[in-house]
């Protein structure tokens, strides 16, 4: 009897790893989604924000840094 458990605990445990889990990111006409946060899905997290957009900015000859809005 506790074979039999062990050999049903493993075929279970087996089954679970094959079951995909729900995707928090998604695709939508070719642009990837990564965060999903408040019900809305965002490109880009930084300095514990999140974004959908972002831009390379160079301001007068100074290094360059990128701006989230």
């Amino acid at each position: 009897m506790k074979h039999l458990f062990l050999k049903l605990l493993a075929v279970l445990l087996g089954v679970a790893c094959f079951l995909p889990a729900p995707a928090s990111a998604y695709y939508y006409r070719g642009t990837y989604y990564r965060y999903y946060y408040g019900g809305h899905y965002y490109r880009y997290h930084y300095h514990g924000r999140y974004y959908r957009h972002r831009r390379w900015v160079v301001v007068s000859g100074q290094p360059g840094y990128y701006r989230y809005w």
